[in-house]
């Protein structure tokens, strides 16, 4: 069953909806695994590794700071520093 993440999305997703492109494209396209781009749509994993975010980013015509969410990276860093 495949989840919607329609009602909230990431960055990241609204751009790749408005480009036209699915995640298994984006993922054929970038190299990045597809499982990758779904945790990071569902936001249970938070992108990590700037090449990935660069690659996608490439195949999707933008910078990486248009796909980054900084207040779900920071609400990330305040939970592991407790």
């Amino acid at each position: 069953m495949r989840k919607d993440y329609s009602e909230n999305p990431t960055k990241l997703e609204t751009v790749r909806m408005e480009k036209g492109i699915n995640r298994r494209e984006l993922s054929r396209r970038s190299g990045v695994p597809i499982r990758t781009l779904e945790g990071w749509a569902s936001r249970s994993r938070l992108p990590r590794d700037v090449y990935q975010l660069y690659k996608v980013a490439q195949v999707l015509g933008c910078h990486i700071e248009d796909l980054i969410e900084p207040e779900l990276a920071e609400k990330d860093s305040d939970t592991t520093n407790e």
